[in-house]
C-alpha cells in the first residue's frame, strides 16, 4: 500500500531562482483543475525581527504545522512551498513538526548569469546579487533536496511543467479530503490574553497597503523593539473554493502565536479594506487594533495600477495586476478609486494617511507621529 499522506512539494534554491514564481504557478495549475492546494511562501510566515539567531527555520516550521492544520479544516488535500533551505538538519525542522505530509523537496537551478538576470529583474536589493551566486554555487554541492531542477531558459510553466515531472507527477494519489468539523473551525492557537498592539493598514488596490506595513514594521524593528508583520493576503492562499475571510483570521491567529512565542511585542498587518477588526479580534486574544487607512487620488492609483502590471514593486506572488494589458490595468485603476472614494464616506480607520506624491518612508513616519508613537510599548 503507497504512502497515503498529503504530499508536501517544497521548491528551495537561492535567491532569485524563482521559488515562489514557479511555486505559485504550480499552486495556480492545480486549483484550476479542481484540486484544492494550498500554498505557502515561507518569507511570509517569519517575518519577525530582530530574530534570534538560528531561530528562522524553527519559526518557520511551527508556523507552517499550525497554517496546515487550518488549510485542512478547509478541505486542504496539498501543499506547496517556497522558500530557502540549506541542510538536511534544517529539513528535519520541518519534517519533525509536519509527520503527516510526504515531503518531496526539490533544489531549483539556474547557471550564474541567468541567476543574476533574474535577480536584477525583481528590482529589490540589486546589491545583494553576488551573494545569491556564491549561494547557488554553495547548494550545488548540497545534499538536502530529494530532487535538482535545472530551469535555464524555461517559461515559468514549463518550469512548472518539468518540476512536477521530474517529482513524479506531483502530487500523484491524493488521499480524501477531511473537512474540520466545527470544533476545528473554532479553535485557535494558545495564547495569552496580555494586551499588546497592532497596527493594521488597509486601503484600496494598489494604495501601497503592503509596501507601507512593511517599511513601518522595519523602522519599528531597526528601532530594536522586536517586531512582526504580516500580509493577510499572503496567508491565505487555498483554492478553489476555500473561505478565504476565515482562514485569513484563523492563520493570522496561527502565525501571530508563533511570533509571540519568539518575544514579538507588536504585530503590524498590511489588509484589504473590509478585513478590520471584526472577525479578527477574538482570534487576537490581548489585541489592541489601530486601523490606519491610507489614501490616494485617482492618478496616483493608475500609476500604481500601471507600475505593478509591468512587474515593479514587490515580487508577490499570484499579483493580480502584473502581466495584464493596457485595457485591463485601466478598468483596475478605474475599480481602485471608486475603492478609495467609498472608503472615504464611512471614515473607515483610526487614522486616514494621504499617499500622493509621498515616499514610502514619509509615509511611514506620518504613520507612527499621528499615532503618537506606535507601538506605545511600556
Amino acid at each position: 500500500m503507497g504512502d497515503v499522506r498529503p504530499p508536501l512539494l517544497w521548491l528551495s534554491g537561492p535567491s532569485g531562482v524563482g521559488k515562489s514564481t514557479i511555486g505559485w504557478e504550480v499552486f495556480a495549475l492545480l486549483s484550476r483543475n479542481g484540486v484544492k492546494t494550498a500554498f505557502v511562501d515561507a518569507d511570509q510566515i517569519s517575518l519577525c525581527h530582530p530574530m534570534p539567531e538560528g531561530m528562522t527555520h524553527r519559526l518557520r516550521a511551527r508556523n507552517l504545522a499550525a497554517m496546515w492544520r487550518n488549510f485542512q479544516q478547509e478541505g486542504g488535500r496539498c501543499l506547496v512551498l517556497a522558500g530557502f533551505v540549506h541542510t538536511p538538519e534544517e529539513v528535519r525542522e520541518y519534517t519533525t513538526l509536519l509527520p503527516g505530509l510526504r515531503f518531496t523537496v526539490c533544489r531549483l537551478r539556474v547557471e550564474s548569469a541567468e541567476l543574476k538576470e533574474r535577480f536584477l529583474a525583481r528590482g529589490w536589493r540589486p546589491e545583494l546579487v553576488e551573494h545569491a551566486v556564491a549561494e547557488a554555487r554553495a547548494l550545488d554541492h548540497s545534499d538536502y533536496a530529494d530532487l535538482c531542477v535545472p530551469t535555464g531558459g524555461l517559461t515559468v510553466p514549463e518550469a512548472a511543467r518539468l518540476v512536477r515531472e521530474r517529482a513524479g507527477g506531483w502530487p500523484g494519489d491524493l488521499p480524501a479530503a477531511t473537512l474540520g468539523d466545527a470544533a476545528g473551525r473554532r479553535s485557535r492557537p494558545p495564547a495569552d490574553d496580555a494586551p499588546f498592539p497592532v497596527l493594521w493598514v488597509c486601503g484600496a488596490t494598489a494604495v501601497g497597503k503592503s509596501t507601507a506595513g512593511y517599511e513601518l514594521f522595519t523602522q519599528i524593528y531597526r528601532s530594536g523593539v522586536r517586531a512582526a508583520y504580516v500580509d493577510v493576503k499572503q496567508i491565505s492562499a487555498l483554492g478553489p473554493g476555500a473561505d478565504h475571510r476565515a482562514l485569513k483570521a484563523r492563520n493570522l491567529a496561527a502565525v501571530w502565536s508563533g511570533h509571540r512565542a519568539m518575544g514579538a511585542r507588536c504585530l503590524v498587518v498590511s489588509g484589504e479594506a473590509d478585513d478590520t477588526v471584526r472577525g479578527y479580534a477574538d482570534r487576537l486574544p490581548g489585541a489592541e487594533i489601530t486601523v490606519c487607512r491610507l489614501h490616494a487620488g485617482p492618478e496616483t492609483l493608475a500609476e500604481r495600477v500601471a507600475q505593478r502590471g509591468r512587474g515593479g514593486g514587490p515580487a508577490i506572488p499570484g499579483d493580480e495586476l502584473r502581466g495584464l494589458d493596457a485595457d485591463a490595468l485601466s478598468r483596475a485603476a478605474g475599480r481602485a478609486a471608486r475603492e478609495a472614494e467609498a472608503l472615504d464616506r464611512p471614515k473607515v480607520g483610526h487614522l486616514r494617511i494621504d499617499t500622493d506624491g509621498r515616499s514610502v518612508q514619509e509615509v511611514a513616519a506620518d504613520v507612527l507621529a499621528r499615532s503618537g508613537g506606535w507601538p506605545h510599548l511600556t
